[in-house]
């Protein structure tokens, strides 16, 4: 079976993770970290692979990748959550002996910007990041529930001040990022990312930008099936 349910007994948390049909040859498979959108969240462990799951089969990648859940009462991959995420990695690894050297991020709008902040978050932990559709403005008058108080100066400077553009460049710059979006995207806005892209590239950063000319916010699968994008991704070994 391409997907099964992998669980992590400390914390009673189950979670999909794909693998390919040839996993067991792989030496030293690497992980990809596959972050849902906001219709996404929830407690069941299925939900995440909506969407995707015929992609993932298709494509047969060379990893194992995992599907972490956030739960209704976060808006992203923050606290607890990040803390989950980074709890699924160490489960795999323990459980398939997939390589932690080598991780990957990939996600689509609340998850594509929960990838911006796991990849500031954690600098160096992360080798490449496919972000499809992201957010990066906090539409909320009050802070997203449960972020930690210590993670409060962090957030907002990346989605709450003017120049958050900046700052999150200032944060992700080393880590090679692939955006890919519809120019009709009104959840999440393309010229929040393309001003993204344009302040990476003044700290020398090299993001790509695949823009979807005329399509809204569900580009997904599109996104997912980009000609060239998991081989860019694992160039970054």
């Amino acid at each position: 079976m391409p997907f099964q349910l992998l669980r992590d007994e400390e914390n009673q948390y189950e979670f999909a993770v794909f693998t390919p049909e040839n996993f067991g040859s792989l030496n030293q498979a690497p992980i990809i970290v596959f972050l849902h959108g906001s219709g996404e969240r929830g407690w069941d462990p299925g939900l995440p692979l909506k969407g995707n799951a015929h992609v993932f089969e298709n494509l047969q990648l060379p990893a194992a990748v995992i599907f972490p859940q956030c739960d209704s009462n976060h808006r992203a991959f923050y606290g607890e959550m990040e803390k989950r995420m980074l709890r699924c990695i160490d489960v795999t690894v323990q459980q398939l002996g997939a390589c932690a050297d080598k991780m990957y991020l990939a996600g689509y709008s609340m998850g594509g910007s929960s990838n911006l902040w796991i990849a500031a978050k954690h600098p160096e932990k992360f080798r490449a990041i496919i972000c499809i559709a992201p957010g990066i403005t906090w539409m909320g008058e009050e802070p997203p529930p449960h972020l930690p108080e210590e993670d409060m100066k962090l957030f907002e400077s990346m989605f709450v001040v003017s120049n958050r553009t900046e700052n999150i460049a200032k944060n992700v710059a080393s880590t090679p990022i692939w955006f890919l979006q519809g120019t009709e995207d009104e959840p999440c806005p393309i010229e929040e990312t393309r001003e993204l892209v344009n302040d990476l590239r003044k700290l020398n950063a090299q993001p790509i930008l695949t823009e979807y000319e005329g399509l809204d916010h569900e580009t997904l699968t599109i996104g997912l099936e980009e000609e060239g994008l998991f081989p860019w991704l694992f160039s970054h070994a």
